[in-house]
């Protein structure tokens, strides 16, 4: 493991306590009582940061052991209080919250694409559908799903020549052949 990964590993627990720490506290406010979407991303936020932990823990190296420090968590503590205090209802606080949802998500994107360990990345991905699906849930409840994500995207049409023109006839029924 390198220093590079080790810095992005320390930088998606950050994020993924962040999170956690924010959907407990907005699930303190008046207006999230028993809000099942916040406590699903707290318990997933958990999950990502012991993974990660545990892996960093797991390293013979100790100055690669280092857990979250305290100014991290007191960091993470204050920004959940300050989007606590601002926002005022529940469609407000859930689009802050989907907001740090699709960072995390980011984040852990990025750790997952770079990682060379393959249990790890297996523990990410399980992470990625977890987190895809609580995003789905909150973007739906605050409205904010666009059409143009939720539609797959066409592929280019080939008509070049005669070859494209029998391709098209014959475009889902060609196996893969690797020699």
């Amino acid at each position: 493991m390198t220093d590079r990964e080790v810095a992005r590993l320390r930088r998606l627990r950050a994020e993924a306590l962040d999170v956690r720490e924010i959907a407990r506290t907005l699930g303190e406010s008046r207006w999230a009582r028993n809000e099942p979407l916040l406590e699903r991303g707290a318990c997933a936020g958990w999950r990502i940061a012991r993974i990660v932990s545990g892996h960093l823990r797991a390293h013979p190296y100790v100055r690669y052991q280092r857990d979250a420090g305290f100014a991290d968590r007191i960091r993470g503590r204050l920004l959940a209080q300050y989007l606590a205090l601002v926002t005022k209802n529940r469609d407000g606080g859930l689009k802050e919250y989907e907001a740090r949802l699709r960072s995390l998500a980011r984040q852990l994107d990025d750790a997952r694409a770079l990682t060379w360990s393959a249990d790890l990345s297996d523990r990410f991905g399980r992470s990625q559908g977890e987190i895809r699906s609580l995003l789905e849930t909150v973007a739906q409840e605050t409205h904010s799903v666009s059409a143009p994500e939720r539609l797959p995207k066409k592929r280019p049409e080939r008509t070049e020549g005669l070859v494209g023109e029998l391709a098209k006839t014959f475009e889902g029924d060609w196996p893969y052949l690797a020699f």
